[in-house]
């Protein structure tokens, strides 16, 4: 099945590329589940996820030694 990028202008979906279709052509758009608002309690534990990574070190003090250790892989 074809797939097709495109942008909502906030009124229609203009495609990012040419497409060869005949002007007036019906076509089915499928969409991604809309992520939903988050409750009050999962915006508490988001926040303290987020707390808890700005309060721990960085498991690698650099880029280089993170891909130093990922190149050492399997």
């Amino acid at each position: 099945m074809p797939t097709l990028k495109a942008e909502y202008d906030g009124r229609v979906f203009v495609p990012c590329t040419p497409v060869d279709l005949v002007a007036g052509t019906k076509v089915e758009i499928i969409l991604p589940s809309l992520p939903q608002k988050l409750t009050a309690a999962e915006m508490r534990e988001w926040q303290e996820i987020e707390r808890q990574m700005a309060a721990s070190p960085p498991y690698f003090p650099t880029v280089e030694e993170a891909l130093r250790h990922t190149r050492k892989g399997p």
